[in-house]
């Protein structure tokens, strides 16, 4: 494998993890919104 091809590989998968570790962080954080507005409404 060419070092372009595995640094290209290598920041596609950073981005990708980093990318999934966000929409978690979002699906927490509306299921805790929705769990407060359930709760004050």
């Amino acid at each position: 494998m060419s070092p372009i091809l595995s640094e290209i590989f290598l920041s596609g998968f950073m981005i990708s993890s980093t990318l999934r570790r966000r929409t978690q962080m979002v699906q927490s954080f509306s299921v805790v919104f929705l769990y407060w507005f359930y709760v004050f409404s």
